[in-house]
C-alpha cells in the first residue's frame, strides 16, 4: 500500500489503471496510517522455501534439480558443486553418487534438468547419481518454484510496522515480537512477509549505507519465523511508491535510481545470505508512478526489477539461486503492465515468483462501504479472475497473492465467507493467498490478531482461509461455490 503523505484522490478511471495501488483519502488497503478506526495499511505476500538437494549431474553439467522443501543432499563424489541450499534448483555437482532429493523435488532420476550453477559435465557427469532418485510427491512441466508454493500457503503480512515511516511504531502498531509470530505460525499460516521502508535508515550515495540497529531488527523478526518454521519474505517496501525509487525518469535518471537500487538491495541481500532457503527477498512493493501504468514507468520499472535481481545473485552462496520475487506496475492484475514485466531481461531466471495484490473485488476488499459479497454471480466473477485473467496472462509462472483481504467496515460474515472463497480458488489455481493484516482495529483495519499478545482478533476469518486452503489444494479447479 501507498504511503500516507502521498496519497491522493483519484478518477475511477486513474484507480482502474493503477489496480491494486488504490489511492484514496478514505483509509484502505496497503500503507496507510496505523491501523486504527480509519488507517489501514499494506497488503501482503507469500514465502520461501526449503533446501534444495544435490541431486546427480547431468550430461549439461547442470544437475541437482530443484529439492522443493528437501533438504542439501550430500556432494557427489566427482562433484564439483555443494549441496544445494536453495530452495529450487540446487547446486548439483558433476559426479555420479549426488545426494538424494529430498521429499518434493521437482525432477526424477538423476536430479533432472535443474538450473543450478552444478559442475561440468565430464565421464561421470553423464550418469544419473545414486541419490537422483524422485522425490516423493515431485511433480514434472511445472516452473521450479512451483512445489514449493503449496506448502507456503497461506501467508500473511506483518503490515504498518517496519514499513511505517519513520519507524515501526509510527503507524500504532508495537515492536514485533516473538510471541506473535509463534502464535500467527500456530494459526496455521506457514509464510510471513515483513514489508520494509529502508528510506529513513539509508544513508548518503553512493553507498547508501542501510543503518545497523534497523537492519538487525528486520533479521531478527525473520529469523523468528524461520525458528518457527515459515517462509519469509522480506523487501523495499514504500521506497518505491513515491520515495527514492521514482518514476518515471529520463534513461539518466533512472539509471542514477538503478544504481541505487544495485546498493541498498546487495547489502539486504548480503544480510540475509547465511540465512536458509525458505528466506525470499521481494524487490519492490507496488512499484507506481502517479501518472499511473504507463509505457515509460514500465520501461523505468523493468531496469529497476534488473537491478535488484542482478544485485541479489551477485552476492552469491545461497544469493545464487535464492527465491525472489518481482511484480509489475502496482503489483497490480492489470494485462498490459504484466505483459510490459515479462519484458524484462532477468525473466528467465528460473527461481523468481510474480507477486500480484488484488484486493477482489476492490469495491468489498479495498472499500469501508459496505457490500453483501458472497452472490452466486459474485463467486462467478471471482472464479473468472483467476482462471479467465491471471492464469491467462502468467498460465504457469509462480504467482503470490501478496496482498489481499477485506477490512473491518464489512459484514463479518460476508468477510469469511470472502476469505473462504478466495483462498479455496486462489490455491486450486495454483498460487499463494497473503492475506494483508495492518493491525489496529475499527472499519480500516485488516487485523486478524492482537498486535502484542498475538491472540486471534478475527478466528472465524482464520478459520474461512485454512479451509479454503485446504479445499484448494484438494483438487485443481476445485472452486468454491456458495
Amino acid at each position: 500500500m501507498l504511503d500516507p503523505a502521498i496519497r491522493v484522490l483519484r478518477s475511477p478511471l486513474l484507480a482502474a489503471l493503477v489496480g491494486a495501488v488504490f489511492l484514496h483519502v478514505g483509509a484502505t488497503g496497503c500503507g496507510s496510517g496505523g491501523g486504527g478506526a480509519t488507517a489501514t495499511g499494506d497488503a501482503g505476500a507469500g514465502g520461501g522455501a526449503g533446501s534444495a538437494g544435490t541431486g546427480g549431474g547431468m550430461a549439461t553439467g547442470s544437475g541437482g534439480g530443484a529439492g522443493g522443501a528437501g533438504r542439501a543432499g550430500s556432494t557427489g563424489a566427482g562433484g564439483v558443486g555443494s549441496g544445494g541450499t536453495s530452495a529450487s534448483t540446487g547446486r548439483g555437482g558433476s559426479g555420479a553418487t549426488g545426494g538424494s532429493v529430498a521429499t518434493g523435488g521437482v525432477t526424477g532420476a538423476g536430479g533432472g534438468a535443474g538450473r543450478g550453477s552444478g559442475g561440468n559435465a565430464g565421464a561421470a557427469g553423464s550418469a544419473a547419481g545414486t541419490g537422483g532418485a524422485a522425490a516423493a510427491g515431485g511433480k514434472s512441466g511445472l516452473p521450479p518454484p512451483q512445489p514449493v508454493l503449496n506448502s507456503m500457503s497461506p501467508g500473511w503480512n506483518l503490515g504498518n510496522s517496519f514499513d511505517a515511516t519513520p519507524n515501526e511504531t509510527s503507524w500504532g502498531n508495537p515492536t514485533p515480537n516473538q510471541t506473535l509470530i509463534k502464535a500467527v505460525h500456530a494459526a496455521g499460516f506457514n509464510t510471513l512477509r515483513i514489508p520494509v521502508t529502508w528510506t529513513n535508515h539509508l544513508g548518503g550515495g553512493p553507498s547508501y549505507t542501510i543503518d545497523s540497529a534497523w537492519m538487525a531488527k528486520v533479521t531478527q523478526t525473520a529469523q523468528w519465523a524461520i525458528d518457527a518454521g515459515m517462509y519469509v519474505f522480506v523487501n523495499t517496501h514504500h521506497d518505491a511508491d513515491g520515495q527514492w525509487i521514482t518514476f518515471p525518469e529520463t534513461a539518466s535518471a533512472a539509471a542514477t535510481v538503478a544504481a541505487e537500487v544495485k546498493a541498498v538491495w546487495t547489502q539486504i541481500a548480503t544480510a540475509f545470505k547465511a540465512f536458509d532457503a525458505r528466506l525470499m527477498l521481494e524487490c519492490f512493493n507496488e512499484p507506481h508512478n502517479v501518472n499511473g501504468n504507463d509505457a515509460a514507468t514500465q520501461t523505468d520499472l523493468d531496469m529497476y526489477l534488473e537491478a535488484c535481481v542482478n544485485a541479489i545473485r551477485g552476492t552469491g552462496g545461497a544469493n545464487a539461486t535464492r527465491l525472489i520475487m518481482i511484480q509489475p506496475v502496482g503489483a497490480s492484475p492489470i494485462q498490459d503492465g504484466i505483459q510490459a514485466m515479462m519484458n524484462a531481461s532477468i525473466i528467465t531466471d528460473p527461481n523468481l515468483l510474480i507477486s500480484i495484490h488484488t484486493y477482489y473485488p476492490t469495491n468489498f476488499g479495498l472499500s469501508t462501504t459496505p457490500y453483501a459479497w458472497g452472490s452466486a454471480d459474485d463467486y462467478t466473477s471471482m472464479r473468472d479472475s483467476i482462471a479467465q485473467q491471471l492464469r491467462v496472462w502468467l498460465p504457469t509462472q509462480p504467482i503470490v497473492i501478496g496482498e489481499w483481504g477485506s477490512e473491518g467496515a464489512q459484514a463479518t460474515a460476508n468477510r469469511t465467507a470472502h476469505a473462504l472463497a478466495y483462498s479455496q480458488d486462489v490455491t486450486t489455481a495454483g498460487m499463494v493467498p497473503v492475506w494483508w493484516d495492518n493491525g489496529g482495529s475499527g472499519s480500516g483495519s485488516y487485523a486478524l490478531f492482537n498486535r502484542s499478545s498475538g491472540a486471534e482478533t478475527y478466528a472465524g476469518i482464520v478459520t474461512a482461509i485454512m479451509t479454503g486452503v485446504k479445499n484448494g489444494q484438494a483438487m485443481p479447479n476445485n472452486w468454491a461455490t456458495p
